[in-house]
């Protein structure tokens, strides 16, 4: 596995990466194509249910999900974010990029379904939701309060593996 110490921020404009100009998380799911639109809006419920503390909000052109910085007030938190590509639908998971063992989580679940992983430092990529291990996913980020996001965020800098 390669390491993941001293890369940019996922989120930071990729290139590739489609993002939408869509006011609010409802236009966005709006606009989508129906080949992808319920699987779209039934992963973000998901994510939201998953994520009582955090708001669903356009972040980057895509779903974000985030909570406020306390260090930052004008650049919140974000943990997931969710965009649908020219390809596939990324799904980009903030705490596998700071955690090598949430990363390696991720992973393992993969086994479990018996699908091969289609990863970056960041994020998962897939066209049906059978495809990743969502349970794993969503067991994750009900973990990450925006107390226990903050934690590891500052753990995550001190070792240099998150910018």
């Amino acid at each position: 596995m390669t390491s993941r110490i001293n890369h940019p921020a996922p989120l930071s404009g990729s290139e590739g990466v489609v993002s939408s100009d869509a006011p609010t998380p409802e236009t966005y799911l709006a606009s989508i194509e129906e080949k992808r639109q319920a699987t779209m809006i039934t992963l973000a419920r998901s994510l939201s249910d998953s994520l009582p503390d955090w708001s669903m909000v356009m972040k980057y052109g895509m779903l974000s999900w985030v909570a406020p910085n306390p260090d930052d007030a004008t650049d919140p938190f974000v943990i997931v974010s969710l965009a649908n590509q020219l390809r596939h639908i990324s799904l980009y998971l903030m705490p596998i990029y700071m955690d090598e063992s949430e990363f390696k989580r991720i992973q393992i679940g993969y086994e479990r379904i018996g699908k091969k992983p289609n990863m970056g430092k960041s994020c998962l990529r897939f066209t049906q939701l059978g495809a990743i291990p969502l349970d794993e996913v969503l067991a994750m980020l009900r973990e990450y309060t925006p107390e226990v996001y903050a934690h590891q965020r500052q753990q995550a800098l001190e070792r240099g593996s998150c910018s």
